[in-house]
């Protein structure tokens, strides 16, 4: 039985922890692999150190230097994305409690 809609409630709860959780794992690996990207192109500039003008780089290397940029920019939409879910999240959950005690409180008025 679910007088105050708390179930509900878990069950919102629950999806956008699950949801965040997902944003997160997302971040982490974006993090892994921009990582990873830093050191080949750390490595490719330590090899070819003073050898070649700008120019010369491989257009797919600037392609790549891009999608490292807007893998930076897609990273922190997502973190700030996040950080607003789970304020709202958080609000969501506080007017809840509040309602739950205040109805729990008239309950415990009318039976006094």
């Amino acid at each position: 039985m679910d007088l105050f809609g708390i179930k509900a409630h878990e069950e919102e709860h629950r999806d956008a922890h699950l949801a965040i959780r997902r944003l997160v794992e997302q971040v982490s690996q974006l993090s892994i692999d921009l990582g990873q990207t830093r050191m080949e192109v750390r490595k490719l500039s330590l090899k070819i150190d003073g050898k070649i003008d700008a120019d010369d780089v491989d257009p797919a290397m600037v392609g790549v230097n891009q999608a490292i940029a807007d893998a930076r920019v897609k990273l922190q939409e997502v973190a700030v994305a996040a950080e607003e879910n789970w304020n709202t999240l958080s609000e969501q959950l506080e007017d809840a409690v509040d309602d739950v005690n205040d109805k729990a409180s008239s309950l415990s008025e009318e039976d006094g």
